[in-house]
C-alpha cells in the first residue's frame, strides 16, 4: 500500500472537537473556521476579574527554613507554589518574614508573624529517619488566635516520591484551611506536536515533570487517563487509521469496531469507556464498559468527538459537523447558537457542576462556562488570543488551558482559580492540544498520612 493511499484512511481530522480536513487541514479551535455573519459575541458576556480582586486576600507565609537538606527545600518550594496558584491566599515572599534564625528547631513567634500583617502561617519541614524513609510535617497556624497550630499532618515516604508527597501535603493543608482538600496531587496529559506529527506529554499540576507518554515518529492524539491511572491515547502509524493503544511503549488496546479512533475518555471511577469512532466520512461515539465490551453508539448529531464524563454518568462532547459545532450533554445543545464550540470539559466546583468548552470568537478562540443546561453563562477569557482545550483540577477549583496570548508571561499552559479570574498562572510555555488533568493514583504500599488538629 502506497503513502499517498494510506491518507485516504483519515481525511477527518479532529482536533479539540473542531474538524480539520485532511492531514494538513487548517480549522481548529485555535483557529476558527471563518462564518459569513458573525454571532453575538454580547451573549458571551465579559470577564469579571474585579469581583473577585476586590475582595482582599488572606495574607499567608510558608516560614522560611534554613537547611541544606533536599527534601526541606522541595517541600517548601512545592508547597508555596501550590498555595499561590490555587488563588485562595496572598502567598507572601520570605522577605516578609520576621528577623530571626528560621531552624528545624526553632519556636515559632506568632505574634511577630501577626506584627507582619500575616493572616495564616504554614510550616512544612522535612526529616529523614532510620528506616531511610523520608517524614514530611506540616503545621498551620491562624496566627490572630494564639501559638498553637490549628492543623498537623504527617506522610511519611520514599525519597524518589518527595515531590508528589508535598502536593499531597499542600492538598491536606488546603483542606483544613478551606473545608475541601485540593487537588495538586494530580498530573495532565495533552498532545503536542513535534515537528509534523503529534505526541503525548505529560506534566505535573506545577508545571513540572514535562515528559513524553508515546513512541517518537507516530501521531498520537487523544489522550486520557485509564484504569490504574495508565494513558490510553489514539495512535497512527505511516497514516494508518488511528487505533486505541495505552502507557508509552503504545500497547494495542484490542476494539472491535471499525474505523479511525479519535477520541477515547473513561468515567471517573475508570469503569466505562466512551470512544469516537469515524467511518465513512462521519462519526459515532460509543459507550461500554472499560474492557469494551457492551459498546453502544450514543450520540445523534453528526461529527460526534472528544467525549468526557462528568459527574453522576453525564456525558459531554462536540458535534455538528463543518456548519457549525456545538457542545452537546446527554443528546441536548449547551453551548450557545452560532458559535462554534469544542473541548467541553466538566468542573465540579464547590459551588455546583459547570461545563467549560472553547468557542471561536473572531481571529481568536475564547472559554466560557455554564450549568450543564446550558444557562448561567460565564466568560473565562476574553481578547487575549486563542485560548482552549479546558481540564479541571480534581477538587474542581482550578482550571488549565492552552493560551496563546501575548500578555502575562506569553503563550503556554495556563492555570486559574475558577473563583478568581484575575489570578492566572501560566505553569509551562508548552502549546498543545486535547488537555486532560486527573489525580494521581495511590502509592502502592504507603502508610496513610496523619493528621491533627489542635484543640
Amino acid at each position: 500500500m502506497t503513502r499517498s493511499t494510506r491518507r485516504a484512511f483519515f481525511p477527518l481530522l479532529f482536533v479539540g472537537g473542531f474538524v480539520v480536513l485532511g492531514t494538513g487541514g487548517a480549522a481548529s479551535a485555535d483557529t476558527p473556521q471563518p462564518q459569513e455573519q458573525p454571532p453575538d459575541e454580547s451573549v458571551l458576556g465579559t470577564v469579571d476579574v474585579t469581583g473577585a480582586a476586590a475582595v482582599p486576600l488572606p495574607k499567608l507565609a510558608v516560614m522560611p527554613i534554613v537547611t541544606t537538606n533536599e527534601a526541606d527545600t522541595t517541600l517548601q518550594l512545592v508547597v508555596k507554589k501550590d498555595l499561590d496558584l490555587s488563588g485562595q491566599f496572598e502567598v507572601v515572599s520570605d522577605d516578609a518574614a520576621p528577623s530571626g534564625l528560621y531552624l528545624h528547631d526553632s519556636p515559632v513567634d506568632v505574634a511577630a508573624w501577626r506584627s507582619k500583617g500575616i493572616a495564616i502561617l504554614v510550616r512544612v519541614l522535612a526529616n529523614r529517619l532510620p528506616s531511610g524513609k523520608i517524614e514530611l510535617l506540616g503545621a498551620a497556624y491562624f496566627v490572630g488566635r494564639g501559638a498553637a497550630p490549628v492543623f498537623e499532618h504527617r506522610i511519611e515516604t520514599d525519597a524518589a516520591q518527595v515531590r508528589s508527597s508535598s502536593h499531597r501535603m499542600t492538598d491536606a493543608l488546603l483542606g483544613a484551611l478551606s473545608g475541601r482538600p485540593g487537588g495538586f496531587a494530580s498530573h495532565m496529559v495533552y498532545s503536542g506536536r513535534v515537528g509534523r506529527n503529534r505526541q503525548i506529554f505529560g506534566i505535573d499540576a506545577d508545571g513540572f515533570n514535562l515528559h513524553t507518554e508515546s513512541p517518537t515518529g507516530d501521531t498520537s492524539i487523544a489522550p486520557a487517563f485509564g484504569p490504574k491511572g495508565e494513558t490510553y491515547y489514539a495512535l497512527s502509524h505511516d497514516y494508518m487509521p488511528f487505533k486505541l493503544v495505552r502507557g508509552a511503549s503504545a500497547t494495542p488496546v484490542p476494539i472491535t469496531l471499525p474505523g479511525s479512533i479519535f477520541g477515547v475518555a473513561f468515567s471517573p471511577d475508570h469503569s466505562k469507556i466512551a470512544i469516537s469512532v469515524a467511518k465513512d466520512g462521519t462519526s459515532h461515539i460509543h459507550v461500554g464498559n472499560a474492557d469494551r465490551t457492551g459498546l453502544q453508539a450514543i450520540s445523534t448529531v453528526p461529527l460526534a468527538n472528544h467525549p468526557v464524563f462528568g459527574p453522576g454518568g453525564k456525558m459531554a462532547y462536540v458535534g455538528g459537523g463543518t456548519a457549525g459545532q456545538r457542545v452537546y450533554i446527554d443528546g441536548k445543545p449547551i453551548s450557545p447558537a452560532g458559535f462554534n464550540a469544542s473541548a467541553p470539559a466538566f468542573c465540579d466546583t464547590p459551588n455546583g457542576l459547570l461545563v467549560v468548552f472553547t468557542v471561536g470568537v473572531g481571529a481568536g478562540a475564547d472559554l466560557v462556562s455554564t450549568d450543564v443546561r446550558g444557562g448561567n453563562i460565564t466568560r473565562i477569557t476574553q481578547n487575549q488570543g486563542a485560548n482552549s482545550y479546558p481540564a479541571c483540577s480534581p477538587d474542581g477549583r482550578l482550571l488549565a488551558f492552552f493560551s496563546t496570548r501575548k500578555s502575562d508571561k506569553g503563550p503556554g499552559l495556563y492555570v486559574v482559580p475558577l473563583a478568581s479570574l484575575g489570578h492566572a498562572r501560566r505553569i509551562s510555555s508548552e502549546l498543545g492540544e486535547s488537555l486532560r488533568w486527573e489525580a494521581l493514583p495511590p502509592v502502592e504500599g504507603a502508610k496513610p498520612a496523619e493528621s491533627a488538629k489542635a484543640p
